[in-house]
Order: C-alpha cells, then structure tokens, then sequence
C-alpha cells in the first residue's frame, strides 16, 4: 500500500504531480444571533449531560446556555487558563466524570476550547443518536469520545482542528486527535462585538499565523494554500475595519469568518517551525499565547516565505503589502500588538536557552540551530524584517 504523497511546496508543484487533501467531519453555524441555537444543536448530536465551559469574559453568554439546555445541563466551569495547566485538565476531567457528562459546550476563547479538548481526549463516554436524527448524518458521527459545541469569542480558530495541547512542568505537549474534533461550531459575531481592541489584534495575530504557516508545512497543498490566502484577506479587511470602529458587526463577522479559514488549513496543513517556536515558548516561559504569535511570525516569515514563492505573492496581495514579513510586522505594530519578546517578559539569557531548547522540525529550509537564534535574537528586540 502506498504511503502519504507530499508533493513539496504547494507554490512551486505542479497540480500534476498531484496532493493529498484531508477534509474533517464538522457543522459550522454561523451568523448573528446564533447564540440561540446552541441547546438545539447539542439536541441534534444527541448529547443527554452537557458540561458547560466558559471563560469568565463569556459568563453572561454562558448563562443564557445554561438556561435554553434545561434539563440537559448537567455542570459548568468557569476557570480556565491559557496552556491548558494539568492541573487545571485533571479537575475538569474529574468533574465531567462527577456529572455524568457525555458532551461539552465551551464559550471563550482557545483556552476553553483547549480545556474542553482535553476533557473529550480522555472521557471518552460516546453519545447516543439522537432520536431525531440517524447517527451516521451527524458531523463526526463514527469519531467516538464526548461530542464538542464550541462557541468561539476570540479569533484562535482551534474550534476548527484536531489538535490538543496540555502543559506541565514547564513544557507543552501536543498532539492531533479526531475525538477533540468539535463536531458544530458556532460563529456569533455578536458575543466578540465588545472584545478590546487589544485582545481582538492579538487574536487576530494569531489567526493569521495559522493561515501563513499553512502555505509552506510539508502537509500543504494548493486547497489549505487557497483557504489560508482567503483567511488572511479576511482578517486583514475585518481588523482594519474593528480598529476603526470595535462594535462593527460586519467587521467582526469578517474576523469569525477569516479565523474559522484559518483553523480550517492548520487542522490540515498542521504546524511547523513557526508553532512549534511560540509554543515552546508559551509553554516553558509562560508567554502570552497570541502575542507571541506576532513577535515571532514575522521573523520566521523573513526565512521561510522565499522557498514558497507563489504562496508569498498570493499572502502579499491578500494583505496588501509588498512584502510578507514586513507587511505582517507592520500590520500588527499599527494594532499595537507588542512585536518583540522582550515585551512580552522574556528575558535576554532565555533567548540562547530556548535556542538550544528547540528541536529540528520539518521546514521548507533546513533548520540549523543558528538559523533559531537568529529568528528568536531579531523577535526578541522585536527587529523590523
């Protein structure tokens, strides 16, 4: 039997010499007011306990689900942090396992997604059909594991993979999984109207990230190229449009719109030395999630995109902007997204610890240990490409 086909870099292979493209089962709701239709969705699946994650920013959004599942509500979680702690995973896992619990819904932002994720890769308790609907029709049906609602408030865009992260002592584990696959997402423009200009441009920042580095990992192919050259137009024409005005909700519903494309081609082009960099990062230092992502996208940008010339040239007309890696830099610094780790709290001397830290990854250029102190040395001092 033939193994995986990676034909190279999307941008410079023929359509020819032909791809492989991973589709994953889910439902996407989208529009204002979708709010609603949460507890009727989770009906759909067939899900008898729902287990309630909320970020603390999300709580009035999470009690107006708490109230439309009636008797289906069978617990909430309000606490959650970025990196999905351990600890932080064991309580949750205990507490579904407590209440009986056979789906999640979580509202927030990548840290309630995160913490759903890693209660569904454990409790694996399968829901049963819904009487409505026969089991094979419903989005992921066959997958196993406690079905996902997400309704995502920021722009992290995990709602659309199969990934899942957990830390502990210092270090970031991850892996790909189809039983965290949320099975609908819902996307409400509404609930991210009053999100801070700040919180919303870091979101974003990390929204594009997954888009960029889906053009140039050895999973890419010209459909993650294409999803990810369209994510980007989108967040670029919604953050622009938010910085001018937060309430917009056309704005923000471009932003949804844009982060749901943006997991879509991470889920299937995965990560790369980008992702792997900030979470390293995140993971040992304890650095913001996002705004890592825009000190060291550009800096990474400056290296990679040349070795995918085609895809560079579709992101650079997608953001406007005569060069990548200084069109991202200048995008995020007009936001103002801090562009250097020293911002963010990291040290100088961690700069050559993490340098040494870091294993070689897959990567359109090789991966040498002086090429990671270069792109974390000019993150650090946040250096213009």
């Amino acid at each position: 039997m033939a193994g995986p086909v990676h034909p190279g870099a999307p941008s410079t292979a023929r359509l020819s010499d032909g791809f492989v493209h991973t589709f994953f089962p889910g439902r996407v709701v989208f529009g204002a007011g979708t709010l609603d239709q949460v507890a009727a969705e989770v009906e759909w699946l067939g899900v008898r306990r729902v287990l309630l994650v909320a970020t603390k920013s999300a709580r009035d959004a999470a009690d107006v689900v708490e109230a439309e599942l009636g008797d289906r509500f069978a617990g909430r979680i309000d606490g959650v942090a970025q990196h999905v702690p351990t600890e932080v995973a064991e309580n949750a896992r205990t507490k579904a396992r407590d209440v009986g619990a056979d789906g999640i819904v979580a509202i927030g932002g990548g840290s309630a997604i995160g913490l759903a994720k890693a209660v569904a890769l454990t409790n694996a308790l399968p829901s049963e059909p819904s009487p409505r609907e026969p089991a094979d029709d419903r989005p992921g049906s066959g997958v196993g594991g406690m079905a996902i609602v997400a309704v995502p408030t920021t722009y992290a865009g995990s709602e659309m993979t199969p990934v899942w992260g957990e830390t502990a002592g210092g270090s970031k584990t991850t892996g790909t999984d189809l039983r965290v696959l949320p099975r609908t997402v819902i996307y409400d423009p509404v609930l991210s109207q009053h999100l801070p200009k700040k919180v919303t441009a870091a979101s974003v920042a990390n929204a594009i990230a997954h888009c960029v580095e889906a053009v140039w990992t050895t999973k890419a192919d010209p459909i993650t190229e294409t999803i990810a050259v369209e994510g980007v137009r989108a967040l670029t024409t919604g953050l622009k449009a938010v910085l001018e005005d937060p309430t917009d909700l056309d704005a923000r519903g471009n932003l949804l719109y844009g982060a749901c494309l943006a997991g879509s081609a991470l889920a299937t082009a995965g990560t790369g030395l980008h992702h792997k960099l900030c979470h390293l990062l995140g993971g040992t230092y304890n650095l913001p999630h996002a705004e890592t992502h825009a000190a060291v996208l550009p800096q990474v940008t400056r290296v990679n995109a040349p070795a995918v010339p085609r895809a560079k040239a579709r992101l650079e007309d997608a953001l406007q902007t005569e060069d990548l890696a200084a069109g991202l830099y200048d995008l995020f610094a007009a936001a103002e997204v801090p562009t250097s780790l020293q911002q963010l709290g990291l040290a100088h001397g961690q700069v050559a610890e993490a340098t040494k830290a870091f294993k070689p990854t897959d990567n359109p250029i090789p991966v040498t240990e002086e090429l990671v102190g270069e792109i974390l040395t000019r993150a650090w001092a946040g250096t213009r490409p």
